[in-house]
């Protein structure tokens, strides 16, 4: 296993879509096939002008007083919306990051306590926490836009993918209300390998230079059927055959200089999640994926804007074109699971300080079912990336 690929995420024209379907189908197949990634260029909603946007708008919450931001802190409410401070150096996952989590704005469906729903239905509905608009007054108008765009892209794009698998799209309206949806979307801020201590970063770098590293933050998607992401800095990397990790280009260039990955404006970056893994019986299956904190550029940050639509969680995922779901898919899945549970600690263990002060009974309780899933799940990636690595050799 080596670090680094001459190979490149292949790229999909959504022009394509009704200029040219059969090259567009093809190319979209092979995409999620052989790499479980692809960039979609001429995404709709997505053009170069709205990224420069909201690119501004998100670089102008990040770089504000931490003061302003903390009036949007995440553990204000137990809905995981909000801001969440930098990580520490010596978190030991080789990242710093801060984010801000939001989701539709919605009602809840029961008090957040009430343990006699569902416990996804108590985390997973509510409203978002804002900063304050007066300092910030074009952030959240900007992040409903944002939250519009690429839940009609998600749709579009969803119902293109089941089609590609020889499916009815009514397959993919089983699992996704688009007037009724489950959210987990983020504004990721990044820092540099600088911000560590001199005597630290030649560790953070031997991480990276590791393959199956545990302390880097390598992960699958696993509760989403597709993840979304805009960027404007490299760092991105994916696993695209077996031991070899490809770095994906950027989406949207917002400051000078040349980076070592493609900038190709007006695109997005799209990858195969556990559901979509599972609904296809590893047609398409979810890749290993993380951010290299030593690719970002010397005195820069990253921001991503990753985009998770999460399928309803009641019952079973029941793979396309199947009466019922066998008792253990290719993916890892396990008939009976808990999808909701599986979706909630996922949110739990991301973001302590709110479980610590809402949850943190329910995560006690959940959350070794939940890690034996993951397990399960990446495991059965793994398999996948190995029999694509196979492909590639032959």
């Amino acid at each position: 296993m080596h670090q680094g690929s001459a190979l490149e995420i292949p790229k999909v024209d959504w022009l394509d879509r009704s200029e040219n379907p059969d090259k567009f189908f093809k190319d979209l197949t092979y995409a999620l096939s052989d790499f479980g990634f692809m960039v979609l260029t001429n995404a709709p909603g997505l053009t170069d002008e709205f990224q420069q946007r909201a690119f501004k708008e998100v670089r102008g919450f990040f770089d504000s007083p931490m003061d302003v931001k903390k009036t949007a802190h995440i553990s204000n409410t137990p809905y995981f919306r909000g801001y969440s401070l930098p990580t520490p150096a010596d978190s030991g996952y080789g990242q710093v990051i801060e984010a801000f989590q939001y989701s539709f704005e919605q009602e809840p469906l029961c008090d957040y306590d009430d343990k006699t729903q569902p416990i996804h239905r108590r985390l997973f509905r509510g409203p978002n926490t804002w900063p304050d608009a007066d300092y910030l007054p074009g952030f959240r108008p900007l992040i409903d836009d944002l939250n519009k765009r690429y839940h009609h892209l998600t749709h579009l794009l969803g119902e293109a993918i089941v089609e590609s698998l020889g499916e009815n799209i009514e397959a993919f309206h089983e699992y996704f209300d688009f007037h009724d949806p489950d959210l987990a979307a983020s504004l990721n801020h990044n820092f540099s390998l600088e911000v560590y201590d001199k005597k630290d970063r030649d560790n953070v770098k031997r991480e990276y230079e590791k393959f199956s590293s545990k302390n880097v933050g390598a992960h699958i998607d696993g509760p989403p059927f597709i993840a979304l992401l805009i960027n404007d800095r490299p760092g991105l990397q994916v696993v695209a055959a077996e031991g070899q990790w490809i770095d994906a280009p950027v989406t949207c260039r917002t400051a000078p200089g040349n980076y070592h990955v493609p900038v190709i404006p007006g695109s997005v970056i799209v990858n195969t999640g556990g559901t979509l893994m599972h609904l296809s019986e590893g047609r398409y299956s979810a890749t290993l994926h993380r951010v290299n904190t030593t690719l970002i550029p010397r005195g820069e940050t990253r921001v991503s804007m990753p985009y998770f639509l999460i399928p309803k969680m009641e019952g079973d995922l029941i793979p396309f074109g199947k009466s019922k779901a066998d008792l253990v898919g290719v993916a890892g899945y396990e008939s009976g699971r808990d999808r909701g549970a599986n979706a909630s600690v996922n949110r739990m263990g991301t973001f302590p300080q709110v479980t610590r002060r809402w949850w943190s009974e329910e995560y006690e309780e959940l959350r070794q079912k939940q890690k034996d899933e993951v397990e399960a799940e990446t495991q059965a990636a793994f398999k996948l990336a190995k029999q694509r690595g196979e492909r590639f050799r032959k």
